[in-house]
C-alpha cells in the first residue's frame, strides 16, 4: 500500500540512576575548581568527597566521563588545582612489586602487580592483554579507527600501557589523557593515554570494558577537547562492535533513548549510555565507517567541533544533520512491540529493546483529543527531544487525522509522522512556522493501526518548550498541499539480476535506494545521488546471496520500504 501523505497549510518514568558523578554535575553551587577536583575525586579518591556525593550513590561503571569533564576545565582552574588533578590522574602506583609483559600482537605493555590491593594473578592479566588485543584488531585493523598515539616513553616504551589495579565505587575501568604527552607535530588535538582496568572484573564486563575504554582512547588520538556524551555513546556502540554475543548494552536502553525521549542527544550522566543508539543508527544507515567519520571531522579541526562534525558526515551521505535526527526519532520508535521482522529497516535486536515511552496523556484512542508537553518538569524536553503522540487507529478507518500543533513561537520545531501496521509503514517530517510555531499535518487511515505525530523542540534554550496540540478525524482535507508519493515499486519479487526498481521523485532532490539485510545493514547501493523530478528505474544487479531482504528509498524527507526475497 502506497499513500501519499497530506500536509495541510496552518493558518497562522523512572528517573536516571543517581551517581557520584550525577550528583557532582547537577551542584551549580560547585566553583570550577571544586567541580574539576571533586570529578577526579569520584574516580580516583572518593575518600576526598563530602559524603552528601557518595551517600547511597549509584555506580558510574566508566571513570572517563568524569575525568574526561575535568579535563575539558583544566584552562579554568587555579594552577594549585591542576596539579593536584595531574598528580591523582597519572599513571597508578600499584600497591605491589610491578609486573609488565607485551600483548601478543606488540601493541600493549600491561601492567600488573601480584600483591596488595591491587593484586591480580598472572592469568588474569594475560586475559586483560587478550581482550585488548581483539580491541585493537577490531577496532583499528578492521574498522580502520585511527591508532593511539606513542606517550613519549611514560610507560618504559612507546606502546600503549593497560594497568591492572583496584577500582572503588563499581568503577570498571577508564581511560585518562590527562597530562599525558600531545605530540607536537600533530595536526590535529591528538592525545596520548592511558588505561585503567578493575582487577576484579568477570570475563564479559572484561571484556566489554575492554572495548569501550580501549575506545575512548582512539577518541583522544582524533581530539580530546570533544564533549563526553558522544564519546560515551560511540564506547558503548563499539562494545556490541566487538562483542555482539555479549549485550551488556542492554542494561543502559531501559533509561536511554527509547525511554527517554525528550533529553537531547547530547545529555550527560548515565543518559549517554542508553543514547549509544545515535551512532547504532549512523552505523546501520551508512556502515560503521560513517561513526568513525564523524571523528575524522572533529579532527580536521582544531577544538570541539562535535556537531559540526556531525552534520559533515550527514550531508557527505546525501542529507542534512535535521533530516538525520528526525529519521532517529522513527527509528527509536520502531523497537519493541513497533519492531517487524516483515520491515526491519532498524535493527535486529530492536525487538528486544523494550516499548518506547508514550506518555498517557500522549495516547489516544478515541477522537477528537487534544493535549500539551504535560507538567511534570523531569519530562519536559530539551534541545533536540522529541515526544511520541499516538493515535490508534482501529474505529478511524477510510479518512484522514489531522494533528495541528503550535509550538511556543519563535523557536525551531519539526514535526514527524508515522503510519503503520503489521506490516508496513510510512514516515515523513516538516518544519514548522519559525515565527508561530504552527504547522498542521494530515496522514491517511485506511489500511493503518496507527499514527504517531512527534514534535522536535530543535533550538537551544533555557526556556520550557511549551506546546499544544488538537487531533480530529474527517472523511476528507478541505484544503492542503499533497506530497506525492514516490512510489517504490519492485518489478518482480523475489527479484534476480537484471530485475528493475522504480521510482517517482516529486521533486529534484537527493535520493538513497539500498537494499538492507535482516540485520539492519547496508549491503547494496542501488543509486545514491540527485534524482531529477520524474521516473527513475535501477537495475538490480543480483550480487547478493539468496535470501530475503529490503529495498529502502528516502527521498526528501520521507522512507519508503519494501520487503523483497532474492533468488540466484
Amino acid at each position: 500500500m502506497r499513500i501519499a501523505l497530506i500536509i495541510v497549510l496552518a493558518l497562522s518514568l523512572s528517573m536516571f540512576a543517581d551517581t557520584v558523578y550525577q550528583r557532582i554535575e547537577s551542584d551549580h553551587d560547585l566553583t570550577v575548581d571544586q567541580r574539576a577536583r571533586y570529578l577526579v575525586y569520584s574516580v580516583l579518591d572518593r575518600s576526598k568527597l563530602p559524603a552528601e556525593y557518595t551517600v547511597d550513590a549509584d555506580f558510574d561503571r566508566s571513570g572517563t566521563p568524569a575525568l574526561h569533564e575535568a579535563t575539558l576545565l583544566y584552562d579554568q582552574i587555579s594552577n594549585e588545582t591542576l596539579e593536584e588533578i595531574l598528580t591523582l590522574a597519572n599513571r597508578p602506583n600499584l600497591s605491589g612489586s610491578p609486573v609488565s609483559f607485551v600483548s601478543s600482537d606488540g601493541n600493549f605493555r600491561i601492567h600488573y602487580t601480584t600483591t596488595g590491593a591491587d593484586a591480580c594473578t598472572q592469568t588474569y592479566a594475560e586475559n586483560i592483554s587478550t581482550q585488548m588485543v581483539y580491541s585493537w584488531l577490531t577496532e583499528c585493523n578492521t574498522m580502520n579507527f585511527i591508532t593511539p598515539p606513542p606517550d613519549n616513553n611514560i610507560g618504559g616504551d612507546n606502546l600503549y600501557d593497560i594497568y591492572v589495579a583496584h577500582l572503588t565505587g563499581g568503577t570498571l575501568g577508564y581511560t585518562s589523557s590527562g597530562g599525558e604527552y600531545k605530540p607536537p607535530d600533530s595536526t590535529h588535538s591528538c592525545s596520548a593515554s592511558h588505561i585503567v582496568m578493575g582487577n576484579t572484573l568477570g570475563t564479559s564486563h572484561a571484556k566489554v570494558t575492554s572495548s569501550h575504554e580501549f575506545q575512548h582512547a582512539i577518541q583522544m588520538s582524533y581530539d580530546y577537547e570533544e564533549p563526553t556524551w558522544f564519546m560515551e555513546n560511540c564506547a558503548v556502540w563499539m562494545e556490541d562492535q566487538v562483542y555482539d554475543d555479549i549485550n551488556d548494552y542492554l542494561n543502559y536502553y531501559s533509561g536511554g533513548a527509547m525511554r527517554k525521549p525528550y533529553m537531547g542527544i547530547d545529555s550527560g550522566s548515565m543518559y549517554w549510555y542508553g543514547a549509544s543508539y545515535w551512532p547504532r543508527m549512523m552505523g546501520l544507515m551508512f556502515g560503521y565507517e560513517a561513526v568513525r567519520e564523524v571523528w575524522e571531522n572533529c579532527a580536521a579541526t582544531n577544538g570541539a567541533n562535535m556537531w559540526d562534525a556531525q552534520a559533515d558526515m550527514f550531508e557527505a551521505h546525501g542529507i542534512t544533520f535535521e533530516n538525520g535526527f528526525m529519521l532517529y526519532g522513527l527509528w527509536r520508535y520502531m523497537v519493541g512491540p513497533q519492531w517487524g521482522s516483515t520491515f526491519n529497516l532498524f535493527d535486529e535486536e530492536a525487538d528486544t529493546w523494550g516499548a518506547p515511552l508514550v506518555f498517557s496523556w500522549h495516547n489516544f484512542t478515541s477522537l477528537p483529543g487534544s493535549g500539551d508537553q504535560g507538567s511534570y518538569p523531569q519530562y519536559l524536553m530539551d534541545d533536540k527531544g522529541i515526544a511520541w503522540i499516538k493515535v490508534k487507529l482501529e474505529d478511524y478507518q477510510g479518512g484522514w487525522v489531522q494533528f495541528d500543533f503550535d509550538g511556543r513561537d519563535n523557536f525551531e520545531w519539526n514535526i514527524g509522522a508515522i503510519i503503520y501496521n503489521d506490516s508496513d509503514f510510512q514516515f515523513i517530517w516538516v518544519d514548522c512556522d519559525p515565527t508561530s510555531g504552527d504547522k498542521t499535518i494530515a496522514v491517511p487511515t485506511e489500511g493503518w493501526d496507527f499514527a504517531v505525530f512527534f514534535p522536535a523542540f530543535m533550538t537551544e534554550t533555557s526556556l520550557t518548550a511549551n506546546y499544544t496540540f488538537d487531533l480530529s478525524f474527517s472523511t476528507g482535507i478541505e484544503e492542503g498541499e499533497s506530497l506525492t508519493a514516490t512510489d517504490l515499486t519492485i518489478e518482480s519479487n523475489p527479484m534476480v539480476a537484471g530485475s528493475s526498481v522504480s521510482f517517482n521523485a516529486p521533486f529534484t532532490g537527493h535520493a538513497d535506494l539500498s537494499v538492507i539485510d535482516m540485520a539492519g545493514r547496508r549491503v547494496s547501493t542501488m543509486f545514491s545521488g540527485e534524482a531529477v523530478e520524474g521516473l527513475h528505474t535501477v537495475e538490480f544487479q543480483g550480487d547478493l546471496a539468496p535470501g530475503t531482504y529490503f529495498v529502502v528509498l528516502r527521498h526528501g524527507n520521507s522512507v519508503e520500504t519494501s520487503r523483497v526475497s532474492v533468488l540466484r
